[in-house]
């Protein structure tokens, strides 16, 4: 060989400073903006003595439709799609998949302004359908977007979500529900309520779904209103409900996995 040529010298890789940092700065942004709104919430609290986070953002959200903002899910004002058609894909997803009839009785837990329910209502023979949330404004916008011809055809049972009217819709034997975009903004506090309202309501012989994501690690708030629940925090909410809890994966991420909890009433021994 010949000991004379020179050899390049092999550099490191650059990394990229600027982005780094820009990357560092808008991670330290979304904590203050947390923090923040944490804080508020914390002051909400103080001045509203025993009421419970679902009921602060109820207020959040009712104020922000109110102002005409747009919103993901609720209201005529959606940030992304037509309000009309919104939904659809989501509804047909789950009669193919879970094999839903006409004549089904089928509740919606978290039904929001009837962004998902307004398709099952129309799917659904009249009576059948069941929609649940924490305000009245939400139910009433929903009413508001399908119209009063619809709703005196189709009666749809809207109820704000207590111990009264989860008893009441338990009694209509429904044989399914659904639950979309609404565990996530459920407070780890109120998880337990949450799960034993929805294994209160299928019974004995109904089943439910619930879209859900979950990490391997601890329960991680990831906005003012929203959470990754840890799989042990959410197997023990089920469990302690007195449900049985299927959790199918359907997206695996670094970070979280999503999917659906599909839930049944444990069998009485």
């Amino acid at each position: 060989s010949d000991s004379s040529v020179e050899k390049t010298p092999v550099s490191a890789p650059k990394i990229d400073d600027t982005k780094t940092n820009r990357s560092l700065a808008l991670s330290l942004l979304d904590d203050t903006k947390l923090l923040i709104r944490n804080a508020q919430y914390r002051l909400w609290r103080w001045r509203n003595p025993g009421v419970s986070f679902k009921e602060y953002i109820a207020d959040i959200a009712e104020k922000d439709l109110a102002r005409g903002r747009a919103h993901p899910t609720l209201g005529p004002n959606l940030t992304i799609g037509d309000p009309s058609e919104s939904g659809r894909q989501t509804f047909d997803l789950l009669v193919s998949r879970y094999h839903i009839e006409p004549g089904d009785v089928c509740v919606e837990y978290g039904c929001g302004t009837l962004r998902v329910g307004r398709h099952a209502i129309a799917y659904l023979e009249p009576g059948h359908y069941w929609g649940l949330d924490i305000a009245q404004s939400f139910l009433d916008g929903g009413l508001a977007l399908i119209g009063a011809d619809v709703a005196a055809q189709k009666m749809p049972a809207l109820r704000v979500i207590s111990e009264l009217s989860v008893a009441e819709t338990a009694a209509a034997k429904p044989k399914f529900l659904y639950s979309i975009s609404v565990l996530m903004h459920v407070h780890p506090d109120e998880l337990l309520e949450f799960m034993r309202n929805i294994v209160t309501i299928v019974g004995e012989q109904g089943f439910g779904v619930i879209a859900a994501q979950w990490t391997d690690t601890d329960t991680r708030q990831i906005g003012r209103q929203s959470w990754v629940h840890s799989f042990s925090a959410l197997r023990a909410a089920v469990d302690a409900s007195g449900g049985v809890g299927e959790f199918i994966e359907r997206n695996v991420r670094s970070d979280r996995v999503s999917g659906v909890i599909e839930l049944r009433r444990a069998p009485v021994e």
